[in-house]
């Protein structure tokens, strides 16, 4: 059965595509394993990006950067047939933004905003590395361009080969990351980790407490780890005040290696204490409940 990008976008938790593949192997800034893991079983919803204009704006530009692409290198371009699947495992998938006709080739079109334009000058950002030799192990492409529009100043493109060891790595990776969604069973959590939990588990269910000696050495570990923090925490401070004393009414200083800068600037925020005293109905005609599970440790006294 022949998938169309429809089927896969409509039932994206059945699928593992190219953007995920770095999520998998632990490499992706944006997200984790077990975040993944639980959008796939249903724990969390994929995030909507629908109404995010710079994802928008993407969409709408990638024509434009594969013309672009075209126009520069005097390459053909055209547009993907079908979603291609992996013939072993189907559940691994490839949605290709353009082939380049007459070639063993693929190709990738991006766009960033000027902030990023360093990463495309030093190298190809590592997720879309990953995604494209996704690509072409599934697709059987041995050579692969990712063209990107930095800024909508800025064009760069680069090409990549394919890498089979890397391809079955990830292969390895993602049959057993599949067998965890599976199975129902979650990868290990990490520290980006730490708020995606508080989503999957919003509210406490019992006032059950479990009793676990094992965990001892582990709170211990993470209460020391806090003690340091803080006493780094009021160092720096300590530090800023000197610099701040400093500097006093100028607008910093400079050293060979450092622009230290202290301006005053202006915002507007809302005062809610004048708000309160002279509009009370209005605050509490927009007052909602929010629950929140704050984490704490103490000392256990009983």
């Amino acid at each position: 059965m022949e998938l169309s990008t429809k089927d896969v976008t409509l039932n994206r938790n059945n699928f593992i595509g190219g953007s995920e593949i770095a999520i998998i192997l632990g490499k992706s800034r944006y997200s984790s394993p077990y975040e993944l893991w639980a959008i796939k079983t249903g724990r969390l919803k994929p995030k909507d990006l629908s109404q995010i204009e710079a994802v928008e704006l993407g969409t709408d530009l990638e024509d434009f950067v594969a013309q672009k692409f075209a126009q520069k290198t005097g390459l053909k371009v055209r547009r993907a047939p079908k979603v291609y699947q992996h013939p072993d495992y189907p559940y691994m998938v490839a949605h290709v933004d353009r082939l380049i006709s007459d070639t063993n080739e693929i190709l990738e079109c991006k766009t960033a905003n000027a902030s990023k334009g360093k990463e495309w000058e030093n190298d190809i950002p590592i997720e879309y590395v990953y995604q494209v030799q996704w690509y072409m192990g599934i697709t059987g492409r041995k050579s692969a361009w990712i063209a990107c529009l930095i800024g909508g100043q800025k064009f760069d493109y680069k090409q990549i080969t394919f890498d089979p060891t890397l391809f079955d790595k990830m292969v390895e990776k993602a049959v057993k990351f599949w067998s965890m969604v599976q199975n129902d069973t979650p990868p290990a959590v990490t520290s980006q980790d730490v708020e995606v939990l508080v989503e999957v588990f919003p509210t406490t269910n019992t006032e059950e407490m479990i009793e676990n000696e094992e965990l001892n050495d582990l709170i211990a570990y993470r209460q020391e780890l806090q003690m340091h923090i803080d006493e780094m925490s009021k160092e720096k401070d300590e530090i800023t005040a000197q610099l701040q004393e400093y500097i006093g009414d100028r607008q910093g200083l400079l050293t060979s290696k450092y622009k230290v800068t202290w301006k005053e600037q202006t915002s507007s925020r809302l005062n809610t204490t004048m708000l309160k005293q002279e509009h009370p109905e209005i605050i509490e005609q927009y007052k909602q409940k929010v629950t929140s599970r704050p984490f704490k440790v103490n000392l256990r006294k009983d």
